[in-house]
């Protein structure tokens, strides 16, 4: 404390870090003016209290305090905000999945704040700390928008989020690197997925983009947005199945389903399976006997059937199909315009409500809001089903020349159908193609 005596009975005490001044006035017969003048001649200058040198004067030999500094603040380091992600299975927890989509906001950084700086009671500025910036490395799948206070960080991939140290990025594919069995239940995952062991048992796999399995499946359901590709064998006692939006290639097939919006490919053998491609079904290298397969398009196989085993069918044709679709969209439309019918019902209520100044509370005012959101949507979900429903039935309708291409053995045993025309065959043919022209089917060699 740095004290200073001032003729006239004053005493100015100022503390060492100049954040306080107080007087002590020991004549009473001293004016408040004179007290202003003993602080300013002391050099305090700043944070003066009007009514210090009054208050001094009243209170003879007390120590008042007659200014005071303003402190500086110091800045705030800028910080990762993560927000709430979706709660995790035990499958996701086990093999390290956090799955996000792109578009979806994951975080935000904070800026730093500069913080403000103060003056001590001598008039002279104190000096803050700025914050410093958060330390994070942002991955390129990772869109950042700068906004005025923070940056925005959203998904700009579908897959699995990671967190590591001072590192935020999203992994499109995520490696499993050992088998998955039914214990493991169900597992979903936003990216694609890569498993280098097997998938044993029930369990079921959903995926919105690719699957790619090193080993075999047993009676497993795997759905994927993209395509499945399983170098071993899909083999079960039939309750397996493979349903992909694009291509499906597997090795061999025994019992099992596989449905592709694109084509199958099977690499060695298929044996009383259950196929149905949208577009081919491709087995240049294999065998194809027992069970059914569909095929839009084309299918092509080295070995059709076999002479000792039971009925193979084969459908070409994309009209089946297609009317599965059309039902499935009718059915779909069906539902959206009930669902739309409600949501008018209860916003139409709540209109009367708010024209008729009945009692509209800020909830049924942000409820009107959300519902008329919402039927907006509704709206657009099913304009996009009618556009659907219409590219179907002309598809429907659209002529086409499927073919079933034999490049090796079709055997007797096969029963097929091209455009809806069946036929069985008498005999066995090698190297043949079959088509469909005026509801005959026309067999000729391959060259």
């Amino acid at each position: 404390m740095e004290t200073e005596v001032i003729s006239k009975g004053i005493k100015i005490e100022v503390a060492e870090d100049a954040s306080a001044a107080f007087v002590v006035v020991s004549d009473p017969e001293l004016l408040p003016s004179d007290v202003q003048a003993a602080l300013e001649a002391n050099g305090v200058v700043f944070g003066v209290d009007d009514a210090a040198p009054s208050d001094a004067i009243k209170n003879v030999g007390q120590r008042i305090l007659a200014a005071s500094a303003i402190k500086c603040i110091d800045g705030t380091n800028g910080r990762l905000e993560i927000l709430s992600l979706r709660e995790r299975t035990p499958a996701e927890i086990k093999f390290g999945i956090t799955n996000v989509y792109a578009g979806e906001t994951l975080a935000f950084i904070h800026n730093p704040t500069a913080g403000s700086p103060g003056k001590d009671v001598f008039g002279k500025e104190i000096k803050q700390c700025p914050g410093k910036p958060a330390s994070l490395l942002v991955g390129p799948s990772v869109k950042q928008t700068i906004l005025e206070d923070r940056t925005k960080l959203d998904a700009g991939v579908d897959g699995n989020l990671k967190f590591g140290g001072n590192t935020i990025e999203i992994i499109p594919e995520h490696i499993i690197r050992e088998d998955i069995d039914y214990s493991d239940g169900e597992l979903d995952f936003a990216g694609s997925l890569k498993i280098l062991g097997d998938v044993k048992g029930s369990c079921c796999l959903n995926v919105k983009h690719n699957i790619l399995i090193q080993g075999s499946v047993e009676d497993a359901r795997l759905i994927a947005g993209g395509d499945v590709t399983i170098k071993g064998s899909f083999v079960g006692r039939g309750d397996g199945l493979i349903r992909a939006a694009q291509n499906v290639e597997v090795h061999v097939v025994l019992n099992q389903m596989i449905e592709a919006g694109g084509s199958i490919t099977v690499t060695k053998e298929c044996v009383n399976a259950h196929l149905i491609a949208t577009d081919s079904i491709i087995a240049r290298s294999a065998i194809i006997m027992g069970g059914v397969v569909t095929a839009g398009n084309e299918i092509e196989v080295r070995t059709l059937g076999g002479e000792l085993y039971s009925t193979t069918r084969v459908k070409l044709g994309i009209q089946e199909l297609l009317n599965e679709d059309l039902n499935a969209v009718n059915k779909e439309i069906e539902l959206q315009s009930k669902s739309t019918a409600d949501l008018k019902s209860e916003i139409y209520v709540l209109v009367r409500d708010r024209m008729d100044g009945n009692d509209f509370s800020q909830e049924k005012s942000e409820r009107l809001k959300f519902l008329q959101a919402k039927l907006r949507v509704q709206n657009e979900l099913i304009n996009k089903l009618a556009e659907k429903k219409d590219a179907t039935s002309r598809e429907i309708v659209r002529k086409r020349s499927p073919k079933l291409i034999v490049l090796g053995t079709i055997h007797q045993s096969v029963v097929a159908e091209i455009n809806r025309v069946g036929f069985g065959l008498k005999q066995g043919y090698s190297n043949v193609t079959f088509e469909e022209s005026k509801d005959e089917i026309i067999r000729t060699r391959n060259l």
